[in-house]
C-alpha cells in the first residue's frame, strides 16, 4: 500500500516535470518563431527547422524533463522512505533505551541493550554504566555480607565470653556449655569437645591421649566416652599438626548424625585444635549437614584460643589449689616441728656460744703463738706467702725484701737437700718438728726448734705449708734461768697464793659490804643489763613497788611501768628498751607502776657501768611524797 502511494506520487512528480518541459519548449518554440530570420523564410516546417537545429531538443525537452523528474523524485522518495525508516529505528532503539534506563532506575540490572553499531557512544556508555552498578551493586552486597558476618561473629564473640567468664571452676560443665553454644548459634548437627589428658607409664614414658568430655547433638546432651591416642584419627592429627581440618568429603562409618528420621552422614566435617601460645590443650569436633562458610570456620578457630586460654586457667586454678592444700598441710607438718626445731635452735645456740668461747681461745693461742713464736707460710713449692713480724726480725729482712722469695733463700746450699727432704714428707700430709739450721740475711747462723704442718683443703689436699720456729738460744738460756730461780719461783708462787687469797677475802668482804650498803639503803635501788633485764632490787624497791625480789629479778623492767608510761615519756621509753641510748646522769621525775596497778610519782637517777662488752645500768628511785615531807 505504502509502495503504490509512492509510485503515484513519483508518477505525480513525472508529469510535472513533463508538462513544466511541455511550457519551457512551447516558449522555446514562440521565442523561434517571432524571430527575424523565421519572419523572413517561407513559415514552413522544414524552414523552421532548417533556421533552428536545436529545435529537436526542445521538442524532446518535455520527455527528458519528465524522465529527469521521475528520477529525482524516485531518488529522492528512496531516500526518505530511508530517513523514515531510521527515524523509526530510531524511534524504536530510543523506546528501548529508554526501557533500559527505566529498568536501571528499579534496579533491574538483569535487563541487556543490543548494540549493533560499535560506534555506537550512547549504548556503549549505558552498557558500561550497566556493568558498573552491577558491580556496584554485588560489591554493596559483599559488604552488607561482610558486615552481617562481622556481627554475627562479634556477638557470638561475646556471648561466648560471657559463657567462659561464667564457668572457668569446673571442666566438664565448662565444656558442655561451650559445644551446647556453638551448636545452637552455629545451627549444626553436632559436636563434641576433646580435652588432652596424660598418664604416667610404668616404664617413666608419658603417655598423651584425648578424652571426649562433651558431646551435644540436635540440641541434646549425649553421654558418651571415647579415647583417642596422640596422633590418631583426625582429632590426634589435628591436635599434633595444630591446624585445622575442614572436609567434605567425609570417610564412611567416620560418624553418623542421628535424628528422628534415622541416621545419615554428615555432609561437612570441622576440626579445630584448642592452642595457646603453641601448647595444645584440646579439639573441638563439629559436624553438619550444611558445607562451613570461612567466617564460620574462623569464628570457631577464635573461640578456640579462648578456650585453650581458659583452660590453661582452670588447670592453673585446680594446680594452684591443689599447691595450697599441700602447702596448708606443710604448714601444719611445720608448725608440728617447730618445737623440736626450737629445741634444735636453742641446742645450736648453746654449740655456737661454746664454739666461739673456743674460737676466742683459738684467736688468743694464735696471737701468743704470733708473739712469741716465728711464723711462716708458704706454697707446697717454697714460695713465701706469709711471715710475721718475728721472723723478719730474727732474718733481719724487711717485708718487700722477701715479697715473692722462696723458702730456700733462708737455708744454707749444704742444707738444701735435707730440707728437700723435709719438704717431701710435709707435702704427703705429714708434720715435722726438729731442729734445724737457718741462715740470716747477713749469712749468720741460726739454730731454731721447728716445726711443719700441712694445711690440707676441701679436697683433701696439701695446699700450703705452716711452720712454726723458735729460737733454741733464747729458749736454753730460758731453761737456764728457769733453772737457776726455780726455787725462787717456787717461794714467789707460794706467796703469791697467799697474797691471792688474802684479796679475795678483801674482795668478798668489799663485795659483801656493798651489797649490804645498797640493801639497806632508804632510796630505792635496780640494776638491769643491757637486755633490760632485772638483776638487782633491794627492800627499798620491794617496798615501793610491792612486789618481792624473786617475782621480778630475771624479769623485763617494763614490768615496772605502765604502757602509757612507757609510749608517752621519753625518760621511761629510752630507759626500758635496749636499742635506745639511755638517758644517763640526770635526775627525772616520773610515774611507775606497783603491783597493785598504781601508779607513783618518783624521782629516777640512772647510771651506766661497763666491764669489757657488759653493760649495766643501776637506778636509784626516791618516792616523791616521802622526800617531800
Amino acid at each position: 500500500m505504502k509502495n503504490k502511494k509512492l509510485n503515484r506520487q513519483i508518477w505525480s512528480y513525472a508529469l510535472k516535470g513533463f508538462f513544466f518541459g511541455m511550457l519551457i519548449a512551447l516558449i522555446a518554440t514562440l521565442l523561434a518563431a517571432d524571430s527575424t530570420a523565421y519572419h523572413q523564410s517561407r513559415h514552413t516546417l522544414s524552414d523552421f527547422v532548417d533556421l533552428f537545429p536545436s529545435i529537436w531538443v526542445i521538442v524532446l525537452f518535455p520527455v527528458l524533463c519528465g524522465a529527469a523528474t521521475y528520477f529525482v523524485a524516485w531518488q529522492l522518495s528512496k531516500i526518505i522512505y530511508k530517513q523514515k525508516i531510521s527515524i523509526k529505528q530510531e524511534e524504536k532503539r530510543g523506546t528501548v533505551i529508554l526501557k533500559f534506563v527505566e529498568d536501571l532506575g528499579e534496579g533491574k540490572f538483569d535487563a541487556t541493550l543490543q548494540i549493533e553499531d560499535e560506534n555506537d557512544k550512547l549504548g556503549n556508555a549505558l552498557t558500561k554504566l550497566h556493568d558498573y552498578l552491577i558491580s556496584n551493586k554485588k560489591e554493596e552486597e559483599q559488604r552488607r555480607l561482610d558486615e552481617q558476618q562481622r556481627t554475627w561473629v562479634t556477638n557470638g564473640l561475646a556471648q561466648f565470653a560471657e559463657i567462659l567468664r561464667r564457668n572457668n571452676d569446673n571442666m566438664e560443665e565448662l565444656s558442655y556449655n561451650i559445644i551446647r553454644y556453638l551448636v545452637d548459634y552455629m545451627k549444626i548437627n553436632q559436636a563434641g569437645f576433646f580435652i588432652l589428658n596424660s598418664t604416667e607409664e610404668e616404664a617413666g614414658e608419658v603417655r598423651k591421649y584425648f578424652e571426649l568430655i562433651g558431646f551435644v547433638a540436635y540440641n541434646r546432651k549425649k553421654y558418651t566416652e571415647k579415647i583417642i591416642p596422640w596422633g590418631e584419627g583426625l582429632v590426634g592429627r589435628c591436635g599434633l599438626e595444630q591446624e585445622t581440618i575442614y572436609m567434605t568429603d567425609i570417610p564412611d562409618n567416620y560418624m553418623t548424625v542421628t535424628s528422628g528420621l534415622g541416621e545419615s552422614n554428615p555432609r561437612s566435617l570441622l576440626l579445630v585444635p584448642l592452642k595457646s601460645n603453641d601448647e595444645v590443650f584440646g579439639v573441638i569436633e563439629m559436624a553438619s549437614f550444611q558445607p562451613f562458610l570461612e567466617y564460620e570456620i574462623q569464628f570457631v578457630e577464635k573461640t578456640a584460643e579462648s578456650i585453650a586460654m581458659t583452660i590453661a586457667n582452670v588447670r592453673n586454678n585446680i594446680k594452684t589449689s591443689n599447691l595450697l592444700r599441700e602447702t596448708q598441710n606443710q604448714a601444719e607438718a611445720m608448725v608440728q616441728k617447730e618445737e623440736q626445731l626450737n629445741q634444735n635452735i636453742e641446742e645450736l645456740q648453746a654449740t655456737q656460744e661454746e664454739n666461739e668461747r673456743r674460737q676466742i681461745e683459738m684467736n688468743g693461742i694464735i696471737a701468743a703463738v704470733n708473739k712469741a713464736s716465728l711464723s711462716c707460710e708458704f706454697e707446697v713449692d717454697g714460695t713465701i706467702i706469709k711471715i710475721n713480724e718475728n721472723f723478719l726480725k730474727t732474718f733481719k729482712y724487711r717485708p718487700e725484701e722477701i715479697e715473692g722469695q722462696n723458702i730456700k733463700v733462708f737455708i744454707f746450699k749444704e742444707d738444701v737437700e735435707k730440707f728437700e727432704e723435709m719438704l717431701e714428707v710435709v707435702r704427703k700430709g705429714e708434720t715435722y718438728s726438729g731442729r734445724v739450721r737457718r741462715r740470716t740475711k747477713k749469712g749468720e747462723e741460726v739454730w731454731l726448734l721447728s716445726t711443719y704442718s700441712p694445711v690440707i683443703n676441701a679436697e683433701g689436699k696439701v695446699f700450703k705449708i705452716l711452720s712454726l720456729e723458735n729460737d733454741i738460744v733464747d729458749q736454753v738460756k730460758l731453761e737456764e734461768e728457769m733453772k737457776r730461780s726455780k726455787e725462787e719461783l717456787e717461794i714467789m708462787i707460794q706467796d703469791a697464793r697467799r697474797e691471792m687469797k688474802e684479796q679475795f677475802k678483801e674482795i668478798e668482804a668489799v663485795k659483801i659490804r656493798n651489797e649490804m650498803t645498797l640493801e639497806g639503803a632508804l632510796d630505792a635501788i635496780i640494776t638491769i643489763n643491757k637486755e633490760g633485764v632485772i638483776e638487782f632490787f633491794n627492800a627499798a624497791a620491794e617496798k615501793l613497788w610491792g612486789y618481792d625480789r624473786q617475782e621480778v629479778l630475771q624479769q623485763n623492767v617494763k614490768m615496772l611501768f605502765s604502757d602509757d608510761s612507757i609510749q608517752n615519756d621519753e625518760f621511761i621509753k629510752d630507759f626500758v628498751t635496749p636499742e635506745l641510748t639511755k638517758i644517763v646522769g640526770e635526775r627525772r621525775e616520773v610515774p611507775i607502776k606497783n603491783k597493785f596497778g598504781e601508779e607513783v610519782p618518783v624521782l629516777f637517777l640512772l647510771s651506766e657501768a661497763e666491764v669489757g662488752d657488759e653493760h649495766s645500768f643501776t637506778a636509784f628511785i626516791q618516792n616523791v611524797e616521802v622526800e617531800l615531807f
